[in-house]
């Protein structure tokens, strides 16, 4: 293959490779969209489709199921959650305050988003690597500080399972109407104890007023 033959081969695929990513990007713009209007289990294939105007054939290049079409949905909301908590944060000097705050916030955000509602009580992920996604700001931060010697920890695997199940069972009773933000507050005071944080303060931290959440730095 010649020079020229190269070249016009790799802008071939150029092309194509854009033109791939332009259609799951509208995909991926419309489901986003319809779920925010409809809920999950109400929009279909069909309707994202339509609504991207892309052949539904189509879809199953770039997606296996709707299922499928959610997961870097969700894993957006996500990381956008974890920036703009990230950013709140880092005014703060107490590591256990970060901690909660970040937990705090995490709670309520993901408890009121339909997407992420639906993820944590239908994705079938174990509550281990859903904790992964859904608070990594909030494990980051208890990593921080007992290494800081901030929480009194003997085992913190032991205790990085107890919180990430403790998180996903209480967010999940969130969704299902069993607790009120009151009670997500309590949840995290228990969690702080956890850590060693003694009853008073673990409750003084977990119920201060939150600060309202930034806007996300990473959003374009």
């Amino acid at each position: 293959m010649t020079n020229v033959e190269t070249a016009e081969a790799e802008a071939t695929t150029g092309r194509v490779a854009r033109r791939r990513a332009r259609v799951r990007q509208r995909l991926l713009v419309a489901a986003e969209e319809l779920i925010a209007a409809r809920g999950v289990e109400s929009v279909t294939i069909d309707d994202i489709t339509d609504a991207a105007d892309i052949a539904a054939r189509s879809f199953y290049h770039h997606f296996d199921s709707k299922h499928d079409i959610l997961v870097p949905l969700a894993r957006a909301r996500t990381n956008s959650l974890n920036r703009r908590v990230d950013q709140l944060v880092d005014e703060i000097e107490d590591p256990a305050e970060m901690m909660a705050t970040g937990m705090r916030h995490g709670l309520r955000v993901i408890t009121t988003d339909p997407l992420c509602r639906w993820f944590v009580q239908n994705s079938g992920l174990p509550h281990e690597r859903l904790y992964e996604g859904l608070a990594d700001s909030g494990m980051r931060d208890a990593n921080r500080a007992v290494e800081a010697g901030r929480f009194a920890v003997a085992n913190v695997e032991v205790i990085r399972l107890l919180v990430s199940g403790a998180f996903i069972a209480v967010m999940s009773a969130r969704v299902d109407g069993k607790l009120s933000d009151d009670d997500l507050d309590d949840a995290i005071e228990h969690i702080l104890r956890l850590f060693g944080v003694d009853k008073a303060e673990a409750r003084d931290i977990a119920h201060r007023p939150l600060r309202p959440l930034p806007a996300d730095p990473g959003a374009t």
